[in-house]
């Protein structure tokens, strides 16, 4: 892999934001997600969240901006009427159209054609890629390990709940003993995903082989390598970490992402331990032909 700059990345995020603005302006469907991956030369596994960690906001938050400036531009333009506008610019209603509209610009749409109403040309200033990260970072390699997995969707507070249960499952089968360690593994970015959408699977690293049932299933993780950073505080800003572990990955232009989800450890447990003294390990899926340190 040739080393990559940050004016490369730059281009990168561009090119997406040319393809957007491209379909919007002929008033065609927007790019799918693996169209808008390619654009970029990002796997789709993880285009999402490499797109935030380098453009300092959502894919999705871009597409709001891109959509309100055609809006505005055509506005002042022409004389359609605003429900027109708003269905040209890709909003469902007028009224999600006039909410976003004026939180955005200060200003009702119907005041638009004759408020003096600067459109400034919409991008993005794509967070720097620092080869001297602020975090440590070690590279690490994961031997496959056995889990018990509980597959989840919906809320995030709800996941002390599973995994208790999840304990309790291995309990009532007489092997918590075997319990290694305690992993998650985000599916989503919660920060861009419906409360409804979040899937999340929490999962027990155990030395047992215990027979699979009542929701609960046997699964594997780790094996390869991967870059390793240690989360402190809060779980509520673990994807902040995980920002900071791909722009890490970003200054090493020798090493890929591979198409395998991030993973988390928690090192102690949130019932006993204060906010503020939680430790997560984030682990990024990675590769690179020469020799890591084992965990």
């Amino acid at each position: 892999m040739k080393p990559t700059s940050q004016s490369e990345y730059t281009r990168r995020i561009e090119r997406v934001i040319a393809a957007v603005t491209k379909n919007l302006e002929q008033e065609q469907e927007l790019p799918s997600t693996a169209t808008l991956a390619a654009v970029a030369n990002f796997s789709p596994f993880h285009f999402m969240r490499v797109y935030r960690a380098l453009a300092g906001e959502s894919l999705g938050a871009t597409v709001q901006r891109l959509r309100l400036a055609r809006a505005a531009h055509l506005l002042t333009e022409s004389a359609a009427p605003i429900s027109e506008i708003a269905g040209r610019a890709g909003f469902e209603t007028p009224q999600a159209f006039a909410r976003a509209f004026r939180q955005h610009f200060g200003v009702a749409p119907s005041d638009a054609r004759t408020a003096d109403l600067a459109i400034a040309t919409v991008g993005v200033s794509p967070v720097a890629v620092d080869a001297n990260s602020v975090i440590r970072v070690d590279v690490v390699a994961l031997k496959p390990f056995r889990v018990v997995v509980m597959n989840t969707q919906g809320s995030y507070s709800t996941l002390d709940a599973v995994y208790r249960g999840l304990y309790e499952w291995m309990a009532r089968r007489g092997v918590v003993e075997s319990i290694e360690g305690i992993w998650g593994v985000p599916k989503h970015d919660r920060r861009d995903t419906p409360e409804a959408d979040y899937a999340f699977d929490c999962c027990l690293a155990t030395s047992a082989e215990p027979p699979a049932g009542e929701g609960v299933a046997l699964g594997e993780l780790g094996g390869g390598a991967y870059l390793r950073c240690l989360h402190q505080g809060s779980f509520d800003r673990l994807e902040e970490s995980h920002d900071a572990l791909l722009r890490d990955l970003l200054s090493r232009p020798e090493w890929q992402l591979r198409d395998a989800p991030i993973l988390q450890e928690y090192l102690n447990d949130p019932d006993v331990t204060p906010v503020e003294e939680l430790r997560t390990h984030v682990y990024l899926p990675v590769r690179h032909p020469e020799t890591v340190l084992e965990r």
